[in-house]
């Protein structure tokens, strides 16, 4: 009775349960997680938060990717799943994962990861710039400290020479939040805020906006941003979310792989300074734009033919 009445409601109402749902399964697997943290590792919540002090301790950065994974599982992956199934009678026709990717459309989400990184490199030279005017200053500070805070995590996390640890970082990094982050913000939000606004721009970039400021690294808003918004229109243009997780996977994989490399002394850092002031190589910019406008208008195109085909 609840489901069909949750059914029947407004998308607004749909999006309220949906946030609910994120809610309740944060709590309970934080706690679960918790639990299993104090049988595994005999560690309480005040223990993990002297251990985030401190990133040096190779146990506590092991500690503290085990509570990360759970939190993966438990708040991006299992969600969706449970809203799915109260708001459709085949769930995963409504997170639109029963239609697989063809090899074409995959290989020009790879060419749009690739040639996206100028661009995005651009927008984060831009983003780390932000200044809020002196009356906002204890704002600022504490956005620099967050974003301090959540780098330094992010580079005890990826810091290895193990090749084993390289993997565990692919799932970690690549895989869950490929996974979790694209089934709630594309396959649910996306899709709730189109059926409630009948625009699916406006539901790409509201998605992305959201995927964005969640992440609370608010000098990487811009770039995230823009990221959000083209794992939307892959999702919108082909149909199927194994596009924007693919990609997702691609972009995070890559990150990490570099960063071992670049950690190990193989290679140097420049993929990330490629489209920036910095590098003097803006003009990457503007080729990153014209390849992703012609790789977007291909898939756009593709997909209107198989509409026209009945396909």
């Amino acid at each position: 009775m609840f489901r069909q009445t949750l059914r029947e409601s407004k998308p607004s109402v749909q999006l309220l349960f949906s946030a609910l749902v994120l809610i309740i399964c944060g709590f309970v697997i934080t706690a679960l997680g918790m639990a299993l943290g104090w049988v595994i590792y005999g560690v309480n919540l005040t223990e993990i938060e002297h251990m985030m002090q401190d990133l040096t301790n190779p146990e506590n950065i092991s500690i503290l990717k085990f509570f990360q994974t759970v939190q993966a599982i438990g708040v991006f992956i299992i969600p969706p799943f449970i809203i799915a199934w109260m708001l459709s009678d085949q769930p995963i026709t409504f997170l639109q994962i029963n239609k697989k990717p063809n090899i074409q459309n995959v290989i020009i989400v790879f060419a749009i990861v690739i040639f996206a990184n100028p661009l995005i490199n651009w927008l984060n030279e831009i983003n780390a710039k932000l200044s809020l005017p002196e009356w906002l200053n204890s704002i600022q500070v504490w956005m620099q400290n967050s974003e301090n805070q959540a780098n330094k995590i992010t580079e005890a996390f990826l810091s290895t020479n193990s090749l084993a640890s390289v993997i565990k970082n692919v799932i970690m990094i690549g895989i869950l939040p490929a996974i979790g982050e694209e089934l709630v913000f594309r396959g649910v939000v996306q899709k709730l805020f189109k059926k409630m606004y009948g625009n699916a721009h406006a539901a790409i970039w509201i998605s992305a906006a959201l995927f964005s400021a969640l992440h609370l690294q608010f000098f990487g808003f811009l770039p995230r941003l823009v990221l959000g918004a083209i794992f939307g229109y892959m999702l919108e243009w082909s149909g199927t979310l194994w596009l924007p997780i693919i990609a997702h996977f691609v972009n995070n994989t890559t990150a990490v792989i570099a960063y071992s490399l670049t950690h190990k002394g193989l290679i140097g850092n420049e993929l990330d300074k490629t489209g920036t002031m910095a590098d003097g190589s803006f003009y990457l910019v503007i080729v990153s734009l014209i390849f992703l406008g012609l790789f977007f208008r291909t898939l756009y195109l593709r997909r209107e033919l198989k509409i026209a085909s009945g396909g």
